[in-house]
C-alpha cells in the first residue's frame, strides 16, 4: 500500500501511513510531546539490568515492534532504531520498551516521510557509502554498519545491522561495514 506519484518533477513514494498512525496508536501516544529523533545513545544508566516485560506486554511488544520493522524497511529514518528495538524481540524488557515508546513519541510528530526522485539523465555509476559506530553496544560491544547505494542522486537502498562479532579496532569495523 505505498503511494507512488508520478510529477513533472520525478517520482515520489511514500510508505504505508496507517502503519506510522498504528505504532502510536498501540502504544498510546497520541498526545504524546513529539520527540526529533526516533532514538537516542544509550547512557550509562541504560547499563542496568531491564526489568524483563509481562507475557501479555512481551506478545505487544513483538507485534508493534514487527510492525515498526516492515515500515523501517521504507523508512531511512527509522533504520536504526527500528534495528536496536528488534534487538530485544527475544526477551523484551522495560528498557526495550521505553525505545518502542520513543518511537512512538518521534512518529507522532514525523508520521509521513516522502521520498523523492527527481528526474535525471541516465546515470552509469552505482555509489555506496558505509560507515559504522566502532563497539557502539555497551553491552556486547559490537559495532554497528549502515550504509546506502545511490544512482546519481538517487536512493537505493539502505541499510543498518549490527555487526556478527566484536571488533578489535575502528579500522576493523570501518572494514566489516564496507
Amino acid at each position: 500500500n505505498r503511494v507512488v506519484r508520478w510529477t513533472t518533477q520525478g517520482w515520489e513514494v511514500e510508505p504505508d501511513q496507517r502503519h506510522a498512525d498504528l505504532i502510536v496508536q498501540e502504544m498510546g501516544m497520541t498526545d504524546a510531546k513529539p520527540v526529533s529523533t526516533p532514538g537516542e545513545t544509550e547512557s550509562r544508566s541504560d547499563e542496568l539490568e531491564s526489568q524483563p516485560l509481562d507475557e501479555n506486554m512481551a506478545s505487544k511488544f513483538r507485534s508493534i515492534a514487527a510492525r515498526a520493522n516492515y515500515l523501517a524497511a521504507d523508512r531511512t529514518d527509522l533504520m536504526y532504531a527500528v534495528k536496536e528495538i528488534c534487538r530485544g524481540v527475544a526477551n523484551p524488557g522495560d528498557r526495550e520498551w521505553g525505545r518502542l515508546k520513543r518511537l512512538a513519541r518521534y512518529l507522532s510528530g514525523c508520521g509521513r516521510l516522502v521520498t523523492k526522485y527527481a528526474w535525471q539523465g541516465s546515470e552509469e555509476q552505482v555509489m555506496a557509502y558505509s560507515d559504522s559506530d566502532w563497539a557502539g553496544c555497551r553491552q556486547t560491544g559490537k559495532s554497528t554498519s549502515g550504509g546506502v547505494i545511490m544512482i546519481g542522486e538517487h536512493f537505493i537502498k539502505g541499510w543498518s545491522r549490527t555487526q556478527n562479532h566484536v571488533t578489535t579496532s575502528s579500522a576493523e569495523a570501518e572494514l566489516i561495514a564496507l
